[in-house]
């Protein structure tokens, strides 16, 4: 087994079709696929590239970049490529390989290189990411938050929320012409509406913002047999739209939309619970409702679990200052 570091563009350059014959052997989510990762790089993340090679077989790939680890603590660390836009961080690894000898032999691979002096950060590790993690002397962790899923199997939604969503479709269906879409075909310019409608909501981030619009409408274009989209129109003007990802049985809850103008009718509502009936249609078993506490989970979701951030100190190279300063925000950030 051979770990190889490479870095920059020309480090994803190199291994671009080994991550993707990687890529097609694990059938992994979107936000670790090569061009995920890549449109990350080209919006200014430095990648820092551990790899895994059985001869010229590349069997694990973990993407990195160095950044602060807050905008008041300055403190350098090693994080995971993909942050903007990004719900799990995960470990790219073929199936049959030793998830802990691999993790482990990157950590060997870092520590003799120049980038050995920095800790390791993932605000939004994986399932077998954090394992492999959590295994690390000295791991801790930091930033706990409260993930929600629904999964078909589990307790139905509550009868009184189902009537509510019910109730509300037949009062939206009195003011106009409704058409629900499960499911559809890929489409650029309704994809564009999404972004615009969240970036409205919420305000502009790397995903919605204008100024990087063409280079995610390819991405999303590119892993569009992932993408799962979902609307309803009212008189033929998008109310409520849905724009997520499947993975295995699983839909990523990624970003839900309503129109102001609608809001009393809490179309986006409406628009999960018909999602919720369809999903053993298109064969899927699960919801997750990835990063974020919105009060609709608790009522939406049948699983709850607490999932935090981790972080693996440094052993050498951090000064008495980055030892303090990482200490406290360890403590400001449970």
């Amino acid at each position: 087994m051979e770990v190889r570091l490479d870095t920059g563009h020309a480090g994803l350059t190199a291994i671009r079709t080994h991550w993707q014959a990687l890529e097609e052997r694990v059938k992994p989510s979107v936000f670790i696929r090569y061009d995920w990762c890549h449109t990350q790089a080209l919006m200014g993340s430095d990648a820092v590239l551990l790899s895994v090679w059985d001869g010229e077989r590349c069997m694990a790939i973990l993407p990195l970049a160095l950044r602060q680890l807050s905008a008041k603590v300055r403190t350098r660390v090693l994080t995971h490529l993909c942050q903007r836009f990004t719900d799990y961080q995960t470990l790219l690894i073929d199936k049959d390989a030793d998830s802990e000898s691999v993790f482990d032999a990157m950590l060997h691979k870092l520590a003799s290189s120049p980038f050995g002096k920095y800790s390791l950060y993932f605000p939004y590790p994986d399932n077998q990411l954090s394992s492999v993690l959590q295994n690390q002397p000295g791991c801790r962790h930091c930033q706990s938050w409260t993930h929600t899923q629904f999964r078909s199997l589990g307790a139905p939604v509550k009868a009184k929320v189902a009537r509510e969503a019910r109730r509300r479709l037949r009062k939206l269906r009195e003011t106009g012409n409704i058409s629900v879409s499960i499911n559809t075909a890929f489409n650029r310019d309704m994809v564009s509406q999404i972004l615009d409608m969240s970036a409205q909501r919420h305000g502009e981030n790397a995903l919605t913002c204008n100024a990087n619009r063409q280079r995610i409408l390819d991405l999303l274009e590119a892993l569009q047999s992932a993408v799962h989209l979902n609307y309803i129109t009212k008189e033929g003007k998008l109310i409520a739209a849905h724009l997520g990802f499947i993975h295995e049985e699983t839909l990523l809850y990624y970003v839900p939309v309503t129109d102001e103008n609608e809001r009393r009718f809490s179309p986006g509502i409406i628009l999960l619970s018909e999602i919720i009936q369809h999903l053993n249609d298109h064969g899927l078993s699960r919801i997750d409702y990835l990063r974020g506490e919105e009060d609709y989970k608790q009522d939406w979701g049948n699983v709850h679990e607490t999932r935090s951030g981790l972080f693996l100190p440094a052993r050498f190279g951090l000064n008495i200052k980055q030892r303090l300063l990482t200490h406290i925000w360890l403590k400001r950030n449970p």
